[in-house]
């Protein structure tokens, strides 16, 4: 009898907890195999039919539509419940340290989930809302290891009424994010943020949140330009891809800006024509301004431009140069723009010049320069010099090539004035100037201004171990903390690339400091959106918006004399491509004539089809034109308006080249290669024809 009473406790607890019942785990792989039937109804709609013997693939967003159909698809035909819920690991492809439950039930109800952590302080935990077909994100798990995931069914008061724990095995990181490191150096309260986002710098490294104890909570597995993986609203990032790009005198210029979420989905592609870079702000309906390139004039890293987030076209432009004496424009990266901010109430945009080691404000609407923060003596007899703000106090200290300003509103500030918080990384290798101090460090630094008396004089100033470029800082006036994320030491024993640092405001003592064995571009406080991300996408086809610069036509090309490229060999001491890659471009960085078989080089050039555009796969600057050669058209792009002028940086940088079909004349193209040593016909052909039902 006391067996059989103990028996039944046994499984009426199992059923509380929801062990007794079967949960159906499935993999990235089998969701994106599954989701191959729906491709039709993702795609997006274009004119033309087009073939080739290059490579093709699926473009991202269609990729991200066809999985929401997916698992609309198994919402619907099959039989899960709390009891037998499906669970689909990295559902988006992208974000493997996340995880769907798919389940139905026959009344609403909210969920509530919590991810275990290592130790308690470390816990995930969050509420769904109440519905009764769910799709819950499950978010913060760690790579490689048995991670336990309790459920929760709430009732309308928001009590617990069932439960149930799941075990969700996650496989190991792999590439360089699988020997990172963070370590905690410096703890003497509680570090204030749960989650902290890294991403970007120049060590090709996924970005990735950690938690107070240092461990990797969230991973996006695709590399995003140096400074490109910002958070926007509803817990998404503006992702600039590092490889779609427009050839410049310096870096190259991305061109391809994807909207991406939490959960791995892509939501649209953005083309934009003169690229983007550096920082992003989302206005209040919607539109995104950025930083961008002038182009016209050879400059580069130099405009404000904010692109139409429904259309992709660039609706309004600010030229830096425009306000600037010609003097100052002495190099296609002579300001090298790395922050943009606007100001909604008062309509004006704040940008951050390094290389002119100055802030500018600038009326948005009427475009009219409102000040200059920096050293006056570096802006002496320039036509600007009246509007340099005016230092005051014997305190005075200045900035050198900045890395990020925005505006703050400090605990003890004058409702009045404005407050500017820079970080400083305190160089001038890029702009030397005389009046710089060699110090070596680096500062956050709150200057105060009054706009009405145009004056500055310096506010508040911490300084710390030096961060040579990038970085930004964080003020946190609720909890009198402040943030320094120094994405480039200087000095790095110990293999410490990159550091964040916490301070007590008032004091400036250091409550917490973190050390990374990657660098990074910058950092921010990071939770989970969690509520949008248990949200289905909006399923529309236009998802590729803005336009690439196009091809010109021209007229017929003699190709009588062409040359034929040979396939492709690898040279001595080279046993893989990767080591001829690597070894050929240190050798270029060091001397810029070293001499390399170009026909090599043209011979791995790669060509995809995405829709209706064509990549190519190619060094920087390595032709002078590719031509597109039909029977009876023929078109061109030309790569000859610009050159290298950096190589000991960007000597043979990849660079893919986007081209869009849709409006070539229907014909059977031949490729050709144009290099200062001949006209080469490629292996490739592009057919465009009408498409038809």
């Amino acid at each position: 009898m006391e067996s059989n009473l103990i028996r039944r406790a046994v499984r009426k607890t199992k059923n509380i907890l929801g062990l007794n019942h079967s949960v159906q785990i499935k993999s990235a792989k089998w969701m994106k195999a599954y989701s191959e039937k729906f491709a039709d109804c993702s795609q997006r709609k274009f004119d033309k039919n087009i073939e080739t013997n290059g490579d093709t693939r699926t473009a991202y967003p269609k990729q991200s539509r066809m999985i929401e159909y997916a698992i609309k698809d198994i919402l619907h035909t099959e039989d899960i419940s709390f009891q037998n819920m499906w669970i689909i690991k990295n559902p988006f492809q992208y974000a493997p340290l996340c995880a769907m439950a798919l389940f139905k039930t026959k009344t609403p109800c909210a969920v509530k989930v919590t991810v275990k952590g290592k130790n308690i302080d470390c816990d995930i935990c969050y509420t769904i809302s109440s519905r009764k077909t769910h799709r819950v994100p499950i978010m913060g798990l760690y790579a490689d290891y048995e991670n336990q995931v309790v459920f929760e069914l709430l009732n309308n008061k928001g009590k617990s009424y069932r439960e149930k724990v799941v075990t969700i095995n996650t496989a190991p990181l792999k590439g360089k994010i699988a020997d990172l490191k963070v370590t905690h150096e410096v703890s003497t309260k509680k570090y204030l943020y749960g989650l902290t986002l890294v991403y970007g710098g120049d060590d090709g490294i996924y970005p990735y949140a950690f938690d107070r104890k240092g461990d990797i909570r969230f991973v996006f597995t695709m590399i995003p330009k140096t400074y490109g993986f910002q958070p926007i609203s509803g817990g998404k990032f503006l992702f600039l891809s590092r490889t779609v790009t427009r050839l410049t005198f310096t870096n190259t210029a991305s061109t391809q800006l994807y909207e991406v979420d939490q959960m791995g989905r892509f939501y649209r592609t953005y083309n934009v024509e003169k690229g983007a870079h550096h920082d992003f702000a989302e206005l209040d309906d919607g539109n995104l301004v950025m930083a961008g390139n002038s182009v016209a004039g050879k400059t580069y890293e130099d405009t404000v431009i904010e692109v139409d987030r429904k259309t992709g076209d660039i609706v309004n432009e600010i030229r830096v140069k425009d306000y600037i004496d010609t003097k100052y424009v002495n190099t296609p990266d002579w300001a090298h723009l790395n922050t943009v901010e606007y100001n909604k109430d008062e309509k004006t945009v704040m940008v951050c010049l390094r290389n002119l080691h100055t802030v500018l404000k600038i009326d948005y609407e009427n475009k009219k320069l409102m000040w200059i923060l920096g050293h006056p003596t570096f802006w002496q007899d320039s036509k600007v010099q009246n509007q340099v703000l005016t230092p005051v106090g014997d305190d005075m200290k200045w900035f050198f090539q900045a890395h990020a300003a925005y505006t703050i509103h400090p605990i003890n500030g004058k409702k009045n004035k404005t407050y500017v918080m820079i970080y400083d990384n305190h160089r001038d290798k890029r702009q030397p100037v005389s009046f710089f101090d060699h110090e070596e460090k680096s500062n956050v630094m709150i200057y105060e201004i009054d706009e009405k008396e145009k004056t500055v004089k310096l506010f508040y100033t911490v300084s710390f171990e030096q961060s040579t470029i990038r970085s930004n800082a964080i003020y946190e006036k609720s909890a009198g903390r402040l943030l320094a994320m120094n994405g480039k030491l200087k000095k790095n024993p110990g293999n410490r690339k990159g550091s964040i640092i916490e301070f007590d405001y008032d004091s400036k003592e250091v409550l917490n400091q973190y050390s990374m064995n990657y660098g990074f571009y910058r950092a921010y406080e990071f939770w989970f959106a969690t509520d949008e991300m248990a949200h289905g996408m909006n399923l529309d086809t236009e998802y590729v918006l803005g336009k690439h610069y196009e091809l010109e036509a021209c007229g017929p090309i003699r190709t009588d004399k062409e040359k034929i490229l040979p396939e492709p060999v690898l040279e001595q001491p080279d046993s893989t491509e990767e080591e001829r890659k690597t070894r050929l471009a240190e050798l270029c960085k060091k001397n810029p004539d070293y001499y390399v078989d170009p026909e090599q080089d043209m011979a791995r050039i790669n060509l995809t089809i995405e829709e209706d555009t064509a990549y190519f796969s190619l060094l920087d600057h390595q032709l002078e034109r590719i031509y597109f050669v039909g029977e009876n058209h023929t078109y061109y792009r030309d790569f000859t308006d610009t050159k290298q002028e950096r190589p000991e940086y960007f000597a043979r940088a990849n660079h893919i080249d986007a081209i869009p079909l849709g409006t070539l004349e229907n014909d059977s193209y031949k490729i050709y290669f144009k290099h200062s040593t001949g006209l080469y016909q490629s292996k490739f052909f592009i057919e465009i024809r009408e498409e038809t039902e």
